[in-house]
């Protein structure tokens, strides 16, 4: 804790990620105090406020996201060994997973603020399989209000204003925050699509390959997606081929047959 003091007077940045990526991962180190000190070298200008709140979000978002995919893997086997070291061993998964009961949103938003169980609801979130990407961005958001609060009481004291006066030293890593989300947001949907083109591209077959399976007469449901008007340039139709609009794959899915495989085809 000393050195990790010391540390923070000389390269503040680097404590913080230290201390935060060191509580997060599950040392029983408690790094409030740090952010509150950090928050009042911000006020005697020592400390950007900004760049505090990133090194420490930062680390939040590691340390989270690595007990998420531990706990999506490893299930309820990481959930025994986290209440082992729990402040509430006897309750701690029964609790942790009545949590997300009352609201996912909520639970990743306020669970910094729950001593016992932070540490255990990333790995449940895993557990329970929450949206990935929707872990991420709530989990984030509730990560930075509670760094920006503690930053807060350290800052508020010392430059001896109101909290209305803190906006200035916020608003720069609100806005990076914000442009991080939509820069990520971006980058997540591009890789989706790109992943699911693969996916897509892998699949395929030729109309060689599908002609031998007609031929052979391997059990194959096929799908024509094209417009009515393509039909009237085109009105060839694969034998046994099913009409169907793009937009209604989806609603008759259940209607398609599971044990055979369903060729798609349009121009």
């Amino acid at each position: 804790m000393k050195a990790l003091l010391h540390l923070l007077a000389s390269h503040p940045y680097l404590a913080l990620f230290s201390a935060g990526l060191l509580e997060r991962i599950g040392i029983p180190l408690l790094i409030s105090p740090f952010l509150v000190a950090a928050g009042a070298l911000a006020a005697t200008g020592d400390v950007h406020f900004d760049v505090a709140v990133w090194a420490t979000l930062l680390s939040c978002v590691i340390g989270d996201a690595l007990w998420y995919e531990i706990g999506r893997r490893k299930g309820d086997s990481v959930l025994s060994f986290l209440c082992r070291i729990s402040l509430e061993r006897d309750s701690c998964v029964r609790h942790s997973k009545g949590l997300f009961g009352k609201g996912v949103a909520r639970t990743l938003l306020l669970s910094k603020w729950l001593p016992g169980v932070s540490h255990i609801v990333p790995a449940v979130a895993g557990l329970v399989r929450i949206d990935r990407k929707r872990f991420l961005v709530i989990n984030t958001l509730g990560s930075f209000l509670w760094i920006v609060a503690f930053l807060a009481a350290g800052y508020i004291p010392v430059k001896q204003t109101h909290a209305a006066d803190l906006v200035p030293a916020i608003a720069p890593a609100a806005i990076e925050v914000l442009l991080i989300f939509a820069a990520g947001n971006v980058v997540f949907k591009y890789v989706a699509k790109r992943r699911f083109m693969q996916e897509l591209y892998e699949a395929r077959i030729t109309p060689e390959e599908l002609r031998q399976m007609i031929d052979e007469g391997t059990p194959v449901t096929i799908i024509d997606l094209r417009h009515a008007l393509d039909s009237v340039t085109d009105p060839r139709l694969i034998p046994g081929a099913i009409r169907m609009l793009p937009d209604d794959l989806t609603s008759r899915a259940a209607t398609l047959p599971r044990e055979q495989d369903i060729v798609l085809y349009c121009t």
